[in-house]
């Protein structure tokens, strides 16, 4: 009886290997295949390249002590070429491609490698940083070839495939699931919030190619590894977020920042995650709708905010002139919602918020160099009391640089205060007499 079932077991073992040798090609085409067809041609290598040309130090310090102090150190310049290889996707029919911003960071000549063997160039649209997001255009004489984005939320568990140029191996096609959703992500420089985790296989080269459904959808764009010895731990901007940046770039050249009039900090009360309304502007949303300072925020459009870096992530993106859904508790605990709606930072308010949050207020002045009078930014005035004045600033210091980019008018100033508002946080470089020293507020 034994042996009969034996040879039974060989034989249907025999009619699988057989069946499976002799598989037609109907057989063989799942999902994973079909949804790879429909969107391969859609998925685009990046590279870019810039000749780097610096000083022994390209800080902003070393820069001021040159141009301010002839003994200010000059040291040689050297030249040589940055390549960066990434992946991308084409989500518009008319040639808009969108990858990661750390991608095309700094690249001064942006390619992009076609499925059918064209090499593009391409024109960078605008960036967004802190959703490390990157919008490129290439031309063509006829409609290219797209994915879609996906409208609503992948479930846990799906199929997820990636597609990219990982390591330089063109149109690599891995898959997996999509393994969580709504993730937070800290890295030295910024956080990233409700992105998803995959396990399929997201290598170097990566970075900027979609995540894919079945449906050929784009789910998410690949971000991230987790990790140098993580397996199976990777990361992707959900699409949502990528259709509201995206837009944003290719209307405007950059995503216009929300602004309803108030600043928010974390409370400290970390068991409660508190995110209190510090400040309120009297001329904003948010004065209009009639919130005051002490108020806690506990969601924006029905999502929990934790902390304060998640309230602004997301509202970073909301396109202008849309409500924006608040749900606070009053300190007796009451709650209650307020809906604002969704302006633009204005710039002209730029100073007046800085001096409501720092103390310090700035003028366009003149100052002797070692190459003549050059114009500078100089301390005005410093609120007693204040953020400011408790470091220690004082009347005709005279701020170098804000967030390290270098500045030297109020304009400038203006455009890095509405950067830094996005963040909550400004940083200014400040020099008295032969001294330097960096100082950090909250916005």
């Amino acid at each position: 009886m034994s042996s009969w079932r034996a040879r039974c077991a060989l034989a249907v073992c025999c009619w699988l290997w057989a069946s499976a040798a002799y598989a037609g090609p109907a057989e063989r085409r799942t999902p994973v295949v079909i949804a790879a067809e429909k969107v391969k041609a859609a998925v685009v290598n990046i590279s870019s390249e810039v000749l780097v040309s610096r000083r022994a130090s390209g800080d902003p310090a070393e820069r001021f002590f040159q141009q301010f102090f002839e003994g200010g150190r000059r040291g040689g310049e050297r030249r040589f070429v940055q390549n960066s290889l990434g992946s991308g996707v084409i989500i518009d029919p008319r040639g808009y491609v969108v990858t990661n911003y750390h991608v095309i960071a700094r690249g001064s000549r942006v390619r992009v490698g076609m499925s059918d063997g064209r090499d593009l160039l391409a024109r960078v649209v605008g960036t967004d940083p802190s959703s490390d997001l990157a919008v490129l255009e290439v031309k063509s004489d006829s409609p290219l070839p797209f994915a879609p984005l996906f409208q609503g939320e992948p479930m846990i568990g799906e199929t997820a495939i990636a597609i990219g140029n990982p390591f330089g191996l063109s149109h690599t096609v891995t898959a997996g699931v999509v393994s969580a959703l709504h993730r937070q992500l800290k890295t030295d420089e910024v956080s990233y919030y409700d992105i998803i985790q995959t396990d399929a296989s997201i290598n170097p080269g990566n970075s900027g190619g979609p995540l894919l459904n079945v449906d050929g959808e784009v789910i998410g764009i690949n971000s991230a590894i987790y990790g140098g010895d993580a397996k199976g731990i990777g990361f992707a901007i959900p699409a949502d977020r990528v259709r509201a940046i995206a837009a944003s770039i290719i209307k405007f050249g950059e995503v216009r920042e929300v602004w309803l009039g108030l600043s928010v900090a974390n409370s400290g009360e970390e068991e409660h995650h508190r995110v209190l309304v510090v400040d309120v502007d009297p001329a904003g949303p948010a004065a209009r709708g009639g919130l005051l300072t002490n108020l806690a925020v506990s969601a924006v459009n029905g999502a929990p905010v934790a902390d304060a870096d998640e309230l602004r992530y997301r509202l970073h993106g909301v396109p202008l002139g849309e409500s924006v859904k608040l749900e606070l508790l009053r300190p007796e605990g009451t709650p209650f919602t307020a809906e604002l709606k969704a302006e633009e930072f204005p710039l002209a308010r730029a100073e007046s918020l800085l001096a409501r949050a720092t103390g310090v207020q700035l003028a366009e002045s003149r100052a002797r160099t070692a190459f003549g009078s050059v114009r500078v930014l100089a301390v005005k005035s410093v609120r007693r009391g204040s953020p400011a004045a408790r470091v220690g600033l004082q009347p005709e210091d005279l701020v170098v640089a804000v967030n390290s980019v270098e500045v030297d008018s109020l304009e400038q100033l203006r455009q890095e205060i509405r950067r830094a508002h996005a963040s909550g946080r400004i940083s200014l470089l400040v020099q008295r007499g032969m001294a330097l020293e960096q100082v950090a507020f909250q916005l």
